[in-house]
């Protein structure tokens, strides 16, 4: 028996020997070097505890098992640690912040993070977890197995599981516990970097598993919503002509010329700044730094606030999983025609399926939009200008376009340029200079936005010519990711991690312009985009819901212009009953019964809602020759990019093709030819399909 209890407690300090260093390496790897780890290791000895306790708990759990299993498994069980450790590292330096629970569900948003890598960082990757994994064959190989397992070893490991499954329903759930008291572990909602750099990466990822979940207000009942709204003036509008209303969010879209300390050789943003003092503009406050674009775009289209969402969530992932009352559907009540627009794929985000569900008619993306003009890996913004224009002069309904950009999508080369480049920067700080990598990224950076400015110059002039009354909306979703960790920022002074609030919102806010050819208005418009789905239908003339009705109101009221981090809320002087309101009505909208939408059946989704406007369509199809080889010509419309086509079952790769025709090599003579063209994203999965077209040879 006391060999028993030797052998088990031995075996158990091994396990505790190994979970020390797998907290040693995770916190390496994340903080980027030994010493650093060390150190919080030794200066923070009660959150490393707690990590270690969590850990050990659970890796204890596997000495159920005989000794080659038990290697087996403790290895397979600390690779996601070790993915959590260099994921967190890279968004550490990409966003300045580490993983979150929500980011597991953001997988097509991830798989970009690949272009993050360095080739030798890769290399490196590879090398280890080649290392690791013959590591692994050689000492279960070596190790003797144990002839059998004991009944103190199977209980241990039993107590060990119901230890860790309480704990972890304890920990993850409950702000404040014995545990997190005592081991000093604590959580700053608005600083995810700093409460992973106190408590851990493992502990910082555990306390925020509650940002998966959503509790009910205390206060939440239909009473309470229907006081909210009785107290709300409900705006009146005359029964005119409703303008065009075309949003554009524009990727990455910031003024570079905000950087003091720079000298440009030409200004990259002309006609934008021309604009701006003609028209109405200004700056608008936006929920996410370099990134996590959906959020800015889930804040426009609604007017709800991510601030008062678990921090680290994508609504458009998380939380819109059925439909609600946003512009698109707000627009379609009032007799528009809504289309949304974006130059990339149409599952990123589940945009197809979140569009849906606010209330658009049609979603144009990348797969339908006929030819695409590339810009390096993204689609140049003259593919944006063809596509609203397009919209524009087709019909006679109004038409509320929103439309997505991705020209300007980091990341910005530290070498080489693109063929348009023309811009050039230098420091005027005395004594200093750029480093050759951030300059090279503010450049290529500038370079992006002297296209976007001439593209905004084209849809402008397009649409005066156009003689219909229409609005503009532009504006950017989130600053640029000017290199790792701030790189361009701090070298040129702009930003210096001060944590104060004007820091923030210099980092948090981007140029606004609202033109229009009707008004004549002038305004200076310093506002949250949670703010603006208020104001611009206001501007229109177009009745919204009761959250916006109450957002227009406070902000007429000049008590409300945007809502900002938690943290700041204070400094914007906002009274602590109108945030009650807002989350009230918020949590209304996304996740309680709608008390405040009357007629429910009014925002249900197009049952017409589609991609792109039509199915491809075979009108035609010949035979021509043409330097001695057979070329088939497949005549229709709705032809796109995207467009595959395939003759009795087989694909034939396209020679060229446009939105009527598409030109692929004649197949192996055969009697007969079924032809049909398929329109298909990057997971080859099928999103529509022409009639089929039989030509007899």
């Amino acid at each position: 028996m006391k060999g028993k209890i030797k052998d088990s407690l031995i075996s158990f300090a091994i396990t505790g020997l190994y979970v020390y260093l797998v907290i040693l390496v995770v916190e390496w790897i994340y903080r980027g070097s030994f010493h650093d780890s060390y150190l919080w290791i030794k200066g923070r000895t009660k959150p490393f505890t707690y990590n270690f306790i969590i850990l050990f708990l659970l890796f204890s759990v596997l000495r159920v098992f005989r000794r080659k299993l038990y290697i087996v498994f403790t290895f397979i069980l600390t690779v996601p640690f070790i993915i959590l450790a260099v994921a967190s590292r890279i968004k550490l330096e990409i966003r300045g912040e580490p993983v979150l629970p929500p980011d597991l569900l953001l997988g097509s948003e991830a798989t970009n993070m690949i272009d993050f890598f360095s080739s030798s960082l890769l290399t490196w990757l590879l090398v280890g977890t080649a290392a690791i994994v013959a590591l692994l064959i050689f000492i279960v190989i070596k190790v003797p197995n144990q002839k059998k397992r004991n009944g103190l070893q199977i209980s241990l490991a039993v107590i060990s599981l119901l230890f860790f499954v309480g704990v972890y329903h304890v920990e993850a759930k409950q702000e404040s516990t014995f545990l997190k008291k005592n081991l000093h572990i604590s959580k700053l909602v608005w600083n995810q970097k700093d409460t992973t750099a106190q408590d851990g990466v493992i502990a910082g990822f555990l306390q925020n598993m509650d940002l998966l979940t959503i509790d009910t207000p205390k206060n939440y009942s239909k009473q309470t919503i229907e006081e909210i709204n009785k107290k709300t003036k409900s705006p009146s509008y005359p029964d005119e002509e409703k303008p065009n209303v075309v949003v554009i969010m524009s990727e990455a879209f910031w003024d570079p010329t905000l950087l003091t300390n720079v000298k440009f050789n030409k200004d990259p943003l002309p006609y934008f700044h021309q604009l701006q003092k003609e028209q109405s503009g200004g700056m608008l406050s936006v929920p996410v730094f370099g990134g996590s674009t959906a959020n800015t775009e889930f804040e426009a289209l609604t007017g709800v606030s991510t601030q008062f969402l678990p921090a680290g969530s994508v609504p458009y992932l998380n939380y819109v999983t059925k439909p609600i009352s946003a512009l698109p559907n707000i627009f379609r009540q009032n007799g528009y025609e809504s289309t949304a627009i974006h130059t990339f794929h149409h599952w990123f985000y589940q945009r197809s399926f979140v569009y849906e569900n606010l209330g658009f008619d049609r979603f144009v993306s990348l797969e339908y939009i006929p030819n695409p003009v590339p810009d390096m890996n993204f689609i140049h913004d003259k593919t944006i200008t063809d596509e609203i224009m397009r919209k524009i002069n087709k019909g006679n309904k109004s038409n509320f376009i929103f439309a997505v950009t991705t020209q300007n999508h980091g990341p910005y080369p530290a070498a080489g340029k693109k063929p348009y480049s023309n811009i050039e920067v230098e420091l005027t700080t005395k004594g200093k200079e750029f480093s050759p990598e951030a300059k090279n990224i503010l450049e290529v950076y500038s370079d992006n936005l002297t296209e976007i400015d001439k593209q905004l110059e084209r849809l402008i002039s397009e649409l005066k010519n156009t003689n219909k009354k229409t609005v503009v909306v532009f504006f950017g979703d989130h600053l640029p990711l000017l290199g790792t960790d701030y790189k361009v920022y701090r070298e040129a002074g702009f930003y210096q991690e001060t944590g104060e609030f004007e820091e923030h919102k210099k980092m948090y806010s981007t140029p606004l312009l609202v033109w229009d050819n009707f008004s004549g208005k002038n305004e200076d418009l310093q506002i949250g985009a949670s703010v603006l789905p208020s104001v611009l239908l206001d501007r229109i003339g177009v009745q919204g819901n009761d959250l916006t009705n109450y957002l227009l109101n406070k902000y007429q009221e000049g008590g409300l212009k945007e809502i900002t981090r938690p943290d700041f809320i204070a400094k914007e002087n906002i009274p602590e009953s109108v945030i009650s309101d807002i989350k009230l009505l918020q949590y209304d909208l996304l996740f309680g019964k709608m008390y405040g939408i009357k007629d429910k059946t009014k925002i249900q989704p197009n049952p017409d809602y589609r991609l792109g406007y039509k199915d491809p369509k075979i009108t035609n199809a010949l035979i021509e020759s043409n330097d001695g080889n057979k070329i088939l010509v497949i005549k229709g419309e709705y032809f796109t990019g995207r467009s595959y086509v395939y003759v009795n079952g087989q694909y034939i790769k396209k020679v060229s093709g446009d939105e009527k025709e598409i030109r692929v090599p004649l197949p192996d003579k055969k009697e007969r030819l079924d032809i049909i063209v398929k329109v298909m994203d990057s997971n080859e999965k099928i999103l529509s399909q022409s009639n089929t077209f039989v030509v007899e040879k």
